[in-house]
């Protein structure tokens, strides 16, 4: 079966010589990461392109950072990949003990987990998109 991108990152695959993404959905997830993951400026030729994530690296953990993130994801998203609709971006964070806990101003977690859910305007079934920092 033919691909619509390479699948980042690269692997080899026996078929097709390197892994494809097959599907909408999957380059819509593959697209979304990378939007998420790089930082304004690393991109060359279109220095706007990124999230940032590393900006708020050594922010205080507050509502306001929560939703500067999240503004910032919904703003690049619409203007990079239309596409793409966000359902929700929601913020998590480890307790010491190792279970999923609602992320909480203050916490002294060290572990960040940004969910966002996400679905595509051909086929609107929730996808959900873990970054874990």
């Amino acid at each position: 079966m033919a691909g619509i991108s390479v699948k980042l990152p690269l692997s080899r695959d026996p078929e097709s010589g390197y892994k494809l993404n097959k599907t909408l959905k999957q380059v819509a997830r593959q697209n979304l990461k990378m939007l998420v993951l790089t930082a304004p400026g690393e991109r060359i030729m279109i220095p706007e392109f990124g999230v940032g994530l590393r900006n708020y690296l050594f922010e205080n953990i507050t509502t306001e950072v929560f939703y500067d993130i999240r503004q910032e994801i919904i703003a690049q998203v619409q203007t990079y990949f239309p596409f793409i609709i966000i359902n929700s971006v929601d913020f998590q964070r480890e307790t010491p003990e190792g279970s999923g806990m609602s992320m909480e101003p203050g916490s002294t977690s060290n572990y960040l987990h940004i969910i966002i859910n996400f679905s595509v305007e051909s086929d609107i079934t929730p996808e959900t998109l873990i970054i874990n920092l």
